[in-house]
């Protein structure tokens, strides 16, 4: 998803999209890389030198209702990546924080019909990537 299709939706719940905000957004989506609201915040201070950390939270708040960023809790830290579209399912890893979307779901062609309407869903896979397997001590 590009960056005006993101800004059309924010507008379509009329929040405002400062100069501020859309630098913190810029910065987010451009880096595709998962954050913490702190993490995100150093990140646009070392360009944008007037957003403030509450920019940062209110951004994330808004994007995780329009689904266009999903929440993560490790370690006691949310982390936050953003999510493109499409319905997909997230393999995170618990040392570098990488998150890898997994296409294709068996829930799609389930019937619920029995326990009410389904919305939506998800589900996340929490381990240790490829590249950090060699760093995990055994038990």
């Amino acid at each position: 998803m590009d960056l005006e299709t993101v800004k059309s939706k924010l507008h379509a719940m009329n929040f405002r999209l400062t100069q501020e905000r859309e630098w913190v957004l810029r910065v987010f989506m451009e880096s595709g890389e998962m954050f913490t609201a702190m993490q995100l915040y150093d990140r646009v201070k070392e360009q944008y030198n007037k957003v403030g950390l509450t920019t940062v939270y209110r951004l994330f708040e808004v994007l995780t209702k329009l689904r266009l960023v999903t929440p993560f809790l490790i370690d006691g830290e949310i982390y936050y990546t953003f999510c493109s579209g499409g319905h997909h399912h997230h393999f995170v890893c618990l040392d570098c924080h990488r998150v890898k979307n997994i296409y294709g779901c068996e829930m799609d062609t389930r019937d619920f019909s029995e326990i009410g309407k389904i919305e939506y869903h998800r589900m996340d896979l929490f381990g240790h990537c490829e590249n950090c397997q060699g760093s995990v001590p055994s038990c």
